[in-house]
């Protein structure tokens, strides 16, 4: 769905004569006239502000230009420091999008530049003065209907399940993209936390099996999706939670096949000790930084993916791999290494793959808000969800994502750290009076400055969490047949809950009136609720 935006504000500006008509809801076509125009003076440039992060890019109608030769550039930016970058400055580039651009200024035009992720468009005039009437966004976001909704008596947690959800949705596409601006790919082991929210917010989306088909059609027999052992078992854990979402058997009943083959990949892995051709890749997250602690977290993942696959195998009635997976997965339950150095997210793979030890326990139970991810972040607040803890992660979610929040953040950035708001312009202002580009100074890994992306789904976990954790949300039977629905208020003087299932929303009521919880239910015929 194409929709015209008009910029919001202009957050700079050199050399530029009625600056003012970038403002507003100007006529989006050439006329034959100078009248309500600005002018961009050779050299000169303006910094708009769209007021939200988008997909897409910028229609400009160009009235005139002084010379015939004039150019623009135009520069995007997730934040207003990267729009007025340079190429190569702070780690700027086009990553698999164009976001730097020099084109011609036609007069009496209106054209239409660039398919990126922004917020922030920086127009240029190279070579000559040029007339502009207007300059719009035009977002491409497609037009899903967001069956799912959360709200609760705290307003900031109704923003972060907001963000998070319009960060998903900026993903959907034909695919489910990593992010709009750079990682516009199917990075199978980091779509987890997206497709939990897809299913709890716009459901059944067509994107989610076109993505899990892509990813398996691209990757030959005996090898790993992305060359990464961990995103094939990822492949698996979504495989299994979209068919207890949405109850498709015989979309599932066509993986079977490539499923035994993963099986005998998986088994093969773990009897070499993990190693092997094409398979020494032991990543799990960018924050493991140790092989001992890395090994830990591989079998977290393969011991969650073993378990779902035996049952798989066991509807299917394949008794020979459903008991392979069995005693592998036993086989992982009890070879863990106490000694191993955890971080906090790996102990929360561990806590939710029950293969912890108090140890590791108390890792994920101390976590504090700058030790949080905004990918691994959700497998935390899921592993204190297990150990009823929902305070606590409802506290960590109001300081972490609520900290982009206050730092201008419309959609959840790829990483985020704490130490990174110290001293720091928000993203929606240029750093000044010694302080730092909260966007442009920091990153690591593969997300250094402005590599870094500011929407990236993986980032949206709150989204799930809230409606199903907090909506004490367990599904019982594939399909949502029989779910059981005991919510944790944890502190919240109330919630309401929109959860889809295939059959319709079950909605969930529950208010805390002087110490006493009180639930109301509603639910299809076809799917049975126990309390």
């Amino acid at each position: 769905m194409s929709e015209c935006v008009n910029p919001q504000r202009i957050i700079t500006e050199k050399n530029v004569i009625n600056s003012k008509y970038f403002i507003g809801d100007n006529v989006l076509h050439a006329v034959f006239n100078t009248y309500n125009c600005a002018i961009i003076r050779n050299g000169g440039y303006v910094v708009l502000d769209f007021g939200r992060e988008l997909i897409g890019g910028v229609i400009i109608v160009t009235q005139e230009a002084s010379r015939i030769n004039a150019k623009y550039r135009i520069v995007f930016g997730e934040s207003a420091a990267e729009a007025m970058s340079d190429l190569g400055e702070k780690n700027s580039g086009n990553y698999h999008s164009i976001r730097d651009m020099t084109v011609d200024a036609v007069c009496l035009s209106t054209q239409r530049f660039g398919d990126t992720g922004f917020r922030f468009v920086k127009i240029e005039a190279i070579g000559a003065d040029i007339t502009v009437r207007s300059a719009r966004a035009v977002s491409e976001m497609r037009n899903i209907v967001q069956k799912g909704s959360f709200k609760c008596s705290d307003e900031l947690l109704n923003e972060i399940w907001k963000i998070g959800a319009y960060t998903v949705q900026l993903n959907m596409h034909e695919y489910l993209w990593d992010g709009i601006k750079r990682d516009r790919l199917v990075w199978v082991g980091d779509m987890h936390p997206e497709v939990a929210t897809v299913s709890t917010v716009f459901g059944n989306d067509d994107c989610v099996r076109a993505s899990l088909d892509l990813i398996k059609n691209e990757t030959p027999d005996g090898e790993w999706m992305n060359g990464i052992p961990t995103y094939s078992l990822w492949w698996i854990i979504i495989h299994y939670d979209w068919y207890m979402h949405w109850g498709n058997i015989e979309y599932l009943r066509e993986q079977l096949s490539y499923m035994f083959g993963l099986t005998d990949l998986l088994i093969n892995w773990i009897n070499n000790g993990f190693y092997g051709t094409n398979t020494n890749n032991l990543f799990v997250d960018w924050s493991s930084k140790n092989r001992n602690g890395e090994i830990e977290g591989v079998k977290s993942i393969a011991c969650i993916a073993l378990k779902y696959l035996k049952k798989i195998f066991q509807t299917f009635e394949k008794t020979t791999y459903a008991d392979k997976c069995d005693n592998y997965y036993k086989i992982l339950l009890n070879n863990k290494s106490d000694d191993a150095e955890l971080n906090n997210r790996l102990s929360a793979l561990a806590v939710l793959a029950e293969r912890y030890s108090e140890k590791v326990l108390k890792t994920v139970m101390n976590t504090t808000e700058n030790e949080m991810s905004c990918f691994m972040g959700y497998y935390i607040l899921k592993a204190l969800s297990k150990t009823t803890n929902h305070e606590k992660a409802l506290s960590l979610i109001r300081k972490y994502w609520g900290s982009m929040i206050e730092f201008g953040a419309t959609s959840f950035w790829e990483e985020f750290k704490m130490e990174w708001t110290e001293n720091s312009a928000r993203i929606d202002e240029i750093a000044s009076g010694g302080k730092k580009n909260i966007h442009g100074d920091f990153g690591e890994f593969c997300y250094k400055q402005y590599r870094l992306s500011l929407c990236h789904g993986w980032a949206s976990g709150p989204t799930s969490f809230l409606s199903e954790e907090i909506g004490g949300i367990k599904i019982l039977e594939p399909g949502c047949r029989k779910l059981k629905i005991s919510p944790n208020l944890a502190g919240l003087e109330w919630i309401d809950i929109e959860y889809p299932t295939p059959y319709g929303n079950v909605r969930i009521q529950s208010r805390n009136e002087k110490g006493l919880v009180k639930t109301k239910i509603s639910a299809p015929d076809e799917t049975k609720i126990i309390q």
